[in-house]
Order: structure tokens, then sequence, then C-alpha cells
């Protein structure tokens, strides 16, 4: 798996699909996902109105052709309430968003640190917890494995936090080298 890091907005960078959690007593949306909505006019919190979105726990909303974002989908992962939130949590939401994007046979996603910068969580375990997540999905198919590529949207003030996160991953999973994350260590000495 090539992983990458985007500390651009995170409406810009071109990928398949942008994995996004949205929590249920978040309105309006916060975090990225609060990000994606400005730049969509407010259609996820006129869909929040209409209780069309709830943000309830495992909630998956997908969301194609969204002409003013880079992704070519948007995938809504229901995170439940910003109180019940758990590293635990934040890796099965991982986890299940990953079994989502391989079930529509996607090799490309960049996915949210769930609630980065909002909780009183650790960016670094959020960190692990996501990648953590979305290794265990793939790792039992060495191909579906070798042909991802998931990007972690961050933003720059947060890149040493990520970086011990995903030291933490490589310490404590024996992923045998087939998490690459070459591309990041240039990042890493910047930040």
């Amino acid at each position: 798996m090539q992983l990458n890091l985007s500390i651009e907005n995170p409406d810009l960078p071109k990928h398949k699909c942008l994995a996004v959690g949205i929590f249920a007593d978040e309105k309006p949306p916060r975090g990225i996902c609060g990000m994606i909505d400005w730049r969509l006019n407010g259609m996820i919190s006129r869909e929040i109105k209409k209780e069309r979105i709830r943000g309830d726990y495992e909630e998956k909303i997908i969301i194609p052709f969204l002409p003013r974002i880079g992704s070519e989908m948007l995938l809504l992962f229901g995170l439940g309430k910003v109180s019940d939130i758990n590293y635990d949590k934040i890796y099965n939401a991982s986890y299940l968003i990953t079994q989502t994007v391989d079930k529509m046979a996607l090799d490309s996603c960049a996915f949210d640190l769930y609630g980065q910068g909002r909780l009183n969580l650790v960016t670094s375990n959020i960190t692990e917890a996501v990648v953590t997540g979305i290794f265990d999905v793939l790792s039992s198919n060495i191909e579906k494995l070798s042909n991802m590529k998931a990007c972690l949207v961050t933003s720059s003030s947060h890149l040493q936090d990520v970086s011990l996160g995903l030291k933490q991953f490589k310490t404590n999973v024996n992923d045998r080298g087939s998490v690459d994350i070459s591309t990041l260590e240039e990042i890493f000495v910047l930040s």
C-alpha cells in the first residue's frame, strides 16, 4: 500500500474517493466534513436538516460526481456522538470504510483522521488507528494491499503528530514492509 499525506484543503486533491467522518451531534458539521459542506454550498447541512443524513455510527452515504471537489465521490461515514468516540471506534470506522471502498472496487481513497483537532484524543493515536484499520482489511489479499493508494488528509500543524502515529503503526503492526511511507520521509524531516 502506498500511503501519502495531503495538507492541501481537502476539496482540492484528485482522488477516486474522499472518506469523511460525520458526527451525529455536530450540526453544522465541523472539521473536514464542515469544509466539504462549505464547498458544496451547505448541501450536507441541508440533508442533515431534512434528516437524510444523521451521522449515526456506521451510517454510510455515498455522493458521486460532485463538481466542486476534486474527488470523484464523497463517502460520509457516521461516527455517532462526539462524546462516544474513542480509538477503537476510529479503528472500526477506518476498517468499515476500507471494506466499503474495497467493495466498490476502488484502489485509491483519501481518509479523514476522524475527529483530529476537535477531540481530547491524541492525533498520533488517531493516525495509528486509521492506518491499522486500512491495513487490517487489505492485508488478507496481497494484491489489493499492494495496489491501494491511500492518502491521509491532515493539516501542516498536525504533521509531527501524524508522523509519530505512522511510526507507532510501523512499530506495533507487522506490515512486513507492505505499507510504503517512503514518500513521506522528506515531509517528516521538514516538520
